[in-house]
């Protein structure tokens, strides 16, 4: 939050000349590519056991692609109400998928040696047999946990998001879940902060503008603060998150719940956030989507990729997105700009190279930190419309963010790999501050001002990593082994500007109520630069052990070195120099999980947590390093063959230095002063179930838990909810009227209070519920309609420093044609 010394943004133009360029080369290989089908390459030889139980066939599916280590692709459309027999038998996984696929009418293809697309045979007119052109085909191997294409609510292959070690939920010993593209399409979630509103156990805070700091998300009690791309950690310096990213360049959202410190090395034992890139296809696929919805909001967004030689070992994606909208507060605008290119090219049978840009601009005008007062000067509490918009016309929010990626992977004999990734992102963050929550509101409208200042910084972040990742036979049995190392620099500069008491400028507002943002834009001068960096190293590693076959024990552990160096130099006066480092930081994990029967499993897991701190008490002193205790207990099932996944888990977590709220104080510099709490706790329960239910049903979402205390039993974090239910159905209806889905959400919240005596303010448990209908037009072209908050429920998102209501009931409606 601090200034910026730099006032030029990241030209965009270049960016958007090289994404012009990649896809006039994917039209220009369309017409051949439909055309001639990307040869075939090597099925899977050798023989496997099989033991899947017949079924809906999306599920047998599911079941069988774990069981050949294979990625099976197809629309969701062609597998709608068909069921399989099944397979049972030592035999090769090609006569296996011919055996389950039996009576259903479909033909499989091997688009490479790791992915499957099924296909619909239909009679041309000649009376020859020919493929339908496949909307959804084709996956790298490197990404077989890709949920496009797959229709499903559930992971539709493994994860390394809580390890690095592929892994099923099933198999992971703590909570995770994986909001599917399916999913984000289904409900418009179009952001992070939606995706993440709308994940089991997290709640979502807003009371701010989209790019303010006025947005928090927790979990299990703690603020998450852990952002991953592809794996790939985000510095916890303000700014580096990527808390605002819009959707459209991302395939799934990986949620893991608790401590992840073996990957990340410091953080909250909240919840760790990895947002997964979409990847070129082998084949040709894309869509084209126009969305129109309440407030003004129009969003376009294209999506084109495929091979660009003739014998497909280059492929690349290029997806963009565009969208202005105003909001139901009064006079609040945004709009954000997305561009995406990814190349990836098979070097070799066993190398795989690939590389990417993304580019991100969102803007909010006439934005707001914070809502309104929640009580009047006398004691009484207000009751403003939930139109009311306490930001001055002249303040905004505006992030430029730029990062480019290379990833190159090298698969060894045995099923080894090894990658490196290498990152690059530069930031830039400018916020105008004027909102009007300084003050003692009186009923005549008397007593409130506005703060106001600005933040303004460029950030840049490089991250390298090397990893390797197969199996190794020890007393005759296959185990796994994933070890590797890692290392980021991330650097904040920027010049200071005043904050919130400006010398010479009148922030009173004559009359709170009828204010309309209308008041004196200050000036402001800097007052000096500053300058953060940070950089933390690693090396870790983790096994999995199977004993037995119904046993498996993963142990790993984190050896860290961090580093930050803060300066401040102001304007006429001795600058500061603050340096914080820990070096040798052991992060232990250990998890266990133990397969009761072929569906239900018990796990455990513990690791430790470690984070230092940017808050500072009233002094302007750091507190001290977060530490602690994270442990998890619970039991998993996987019905149908992994199409429908179900948990439920107990945790507890033991944590030292909690930065909390220090009410009524405040910094040397003006900001919210903060007091570490000794022994705090927090205990609680999840229950989650996501997937497909029966043929056409999904589901997705559960009920949690959490309690937070210190060491003296009082609860603290009052303010977030302690209970919490989400759930969100599908169902697309059968026979005459299969071109129809239909859907419906469900979220609850309990009630929260802040404060205490006559200042302590309640905000009464509250449901909202969300309405969705798709129509296929046709084949190629489908609508869907959303309507949230369809009862109009009034409620408070936020009651922390200030009220601040959710959304009123509103309306989506997109249109997508595929190709």
């Amino acid at each position: 939050m601090a200034g910026g010394r730099a006032n030029g943004r990241i030209g965009w133009k270049p960016v958007l000349m090289g994404m012009l360029l990649a896809s006039t080369a994917l039209h220009g290989v369309q017409a051949a590519s439909t055309a001639t089908a990307v040869p075939q390459v090597a099925q899977q030889t050798g023989t496997r056991a099989f033991a899947i139980a017949g079924g809906p066939l999306p599920g047998v599916l599911a079941a069988y692609g774990q069981a050949a280590g294979l990625q099976i692709l197809y629309p969701t459309d062609i597998a709608q109400g068909l069921s399989s027999p099944g397979v049972t038998g030592t035999m090769a996984p090609r006569e296996a998928l011919v055996r389950l696929l039996a009576g259903t009418g479909l033909t499989a293809r091997f688009v490479d040696a790791d992915t499957v697309t099924l296909e619909k045979p239909v009679s041309g007119s000649d009376g020859a047999t020919m493929l339908d052109t496949m909307t959804v085909q084709g996956v790298a191997s490197s990404d077989r946990g890709r949920s496009e294409g797959s229709g499903s609510y559930t992971a539709t292959g493994p994860s390394a998001s809580a390890t690095k070690l592929d892994l099923t939920p099933r198999e992971t010993p703590q909570s995770v879940t994986v909001m599917t593209r399916q999913r984000m399409d289904d409900q418009g979630l179009n952001e992070i902060r939606d995706v993440l509103d709308q994940t089991v156990g997290v709640s979502r805070m807003q009371r701010g503008a989209v790019g303010s700091d006025g947005d928090e998300v927790f979990a299990r009690g703690f603020a998450v603060t852990n952002y991953q791309v592809n794996g790939i950690p985000r510095s916890t310096v303000y700014g580096f998150d990527d808390s605002i990213s819009d959707m459209a360049i991302f395939d799934r959202v990986e949620v893991v719940r608790g401590a992840s410190g073996l990957l990340n090395g410091v953080g909250e034992p909240s919840a760790s956030v990895n947002l997964v890139r979409k990847r070129p296809t082998s084949t040709v696929q894309g869509y084209a989507e126009a969305q129109a919805g309440s407030w003004n909001r129009y969003r376009g967004e294209a999506d084109l990729s495929g091979p660009l030689t003739e014998n497909g070992r280059l492929r690349g994606r290029i997806v963009g997105a565009y969208q202005d909208n105003d909001s139901f507060l009064d006079r609040l605008h945004g709009r954000k700009k997305v561009l995406y290119g990814v190349l990836e090219a098979d070097i070799t049978e066993d190398t795989t190279w690939t590389a990417g840009i993304e580019y991100q601009k969102h803007r909010s005008d006439h934005a707001s930190n914070a809502g309104f007062p929640l009580f009047y000067a006398d004691g009484t509490k207000t009751d403003f419309s939930r139109s009311y918009n306490s930001g001055a016309n002249w303040a905004y929010h505006m992030h430029d963010n730029l990062t480019v990626f290379s990833e190159l992977k090298h698969r060894f004999g045995d099923g080894w790999t090894a990658t490196l990734n290498l990152e690059h992102s530069r930031r830039e963050y400018d916020s105008l501050l004027g909102f009007g929550t300084n003050g003692d509101l009186n009923r005549d409208g008397t007593g409130m001002s506005v703060w106001a200042g600005r933040w303004n910084s460029n950030l840049e972040q490089t991250t390298v990593s090397a990893d390797v990742n197969g199996g190794f036979d020890l007393f005759g049995r296959r185990h796994d082994l994933m070890a590797g190392v890692s290392g980021y620099y991330a650097k904040r500069d920027g010049l200071d500007y005043p904050l919130w008491y400006i010398d010479g400028y009148d922030p009173s507002i004559s009359n709170y109520f009828t204010w309309n943002g209308n008041i004196a834009r200050p000036t402001l001068v800097p007052t000096g630069w500053s300058q953060t960096d940070e950089r933390q190293m690693a090396a870790y590693a983790a096994t999995r052990l199977r004993p037995t076959d119904a046993l498996s024990i993963i142990l790993g552990s984190r050896i860290s070195r961090w580093e930050q160096i803060e300066e401040s130099h102001p304007d006429g006066a001795e600058g500061t120099y603050g340096k914080r480092s820990e070096n040798g930081v052991l992060t232990p994990y250990a998890g266990v999980v133990l397969d009761l029967t072929d569906i239900w499993s018990v796990y455990a897991s513990y690791t430790s947590i470690f984070k230092p701190q940017n808050y500072k008490d009233a002094s302007g002193q750091t507190l001290d390093p977060l530490d602690g205790d994270a442990y998890e207990t619970g039991v998993k099932a996987e019905f149908f063959g992994g199409a429908l996944n179900a948990s439920a888990a107990v945790f507890l977590i033991k944590q030292n230095n909690l930065g909390e709220v220090d009410p009524g104080r405040f910094t040397p510099s003006g900001a919210q002063a903060y007091r570490a709490v000794k022994g705090a706790e927090s205990r609680g329960f999840e229950i989650e179930a996501a997937g497909e239910v029966m043929t056409g049903w999904q589901v997705g979402g559960g009920y949690s838990h959490s309690s937070v205390k210190n060491a003296s039993g009082q609860r603290m974090m009052t303010y977030v909810p302690r209970d919490s239910v989400k759930l969100f159905s599908t169902y697309r209806l059968p026979g005459a009227w299969n071109r129809l889905t239909v859907g419906g959400n469900v979220k609850w919240e309990g009630n929260v209070y802040t404060g205490t005596g006559a200042e302590r303010y309640d905000r009464d448990g509250y449901a909202v519920v969300d309405l969705m209908a798709r129509y296929q037009i046709t084949d190629k072209v489908s609508a869907t309609l959303n309507v949230n908050n369809v009862l109009d429920k009034k409620y408070m998102s936020s009651i922390d420093v200030s009220g601040y209501y959710g959304e009123p009931r509103n309306v989506l409606l997109s249109l997508r044609a595929t190709w």
